[in-house]
């Protein structure tokens, strides 16, 4: 069943009961697996040096992990991009970061992540590439509704 969750549709795996709630889990397509660019792409793509997203949703614990959620909607995602979530709602929500602080901030500092986990300095090619990618995601993230 495909719902619409914000500005995007997405479809829904489940339906499970966590504390008394019901949530529906959806599948959120990561930057590969979404065609083309969403709505939110033009502003992510001009504000990038200046964005400091609100983090809209919420952390829900589920066996142990934080599962992002928005509304009664928990969100499957792929490892990168929940990595990605949880620094924005940990740079965001729970640090209260100075005010230089911004998207790209954190977009950069995904990127020296994959640089330690690979053990080798990314080309420029491979650091724009992830860039724009980590980009794309913002804008997914936007559109349905887990940052503003």
């Amino acid at each position: 069943m495909i719902e619409k969750v914000g500005n995007l549709e997405l479809e829904i795996e489940a339906i499970i009961e966590i504390d008394g709630n019901e949530y529906k889990v959806v599948n959120v397509p990561s930057a590969d697996e979404y065609k083309g660019f969403p709505p939110s792409w033009e502003f992510v793509k001009s504000n990038m040096l200046s964005w400091r997203p609100y983090f809209k949703g919420k952390m829900i614990e589920f066996n142990g992990q934080q599962i992002p959620s928005i509304g009664q909607y928990l969100l499957n995602v792929d490892e990168e991009m929940y990595k990605f979530i949880m620094d924005i709602y940990l740079m965001f929500k729970v640090n209260k970061p100075s005010i230089e602080t911004n998207i790209s901030v954190v977009i950069s500092k995904q990127i020296d992540e994959l640089e330690r986990e690979r053990g080798r300095t990314l080309s420029e090619n491979e650091r724009t590439q992830l860039y724009l990618r980590y980009a794309v995601e913002a804008a997914i993230l936007k559109d349905i509704g887990l940052i503003n």
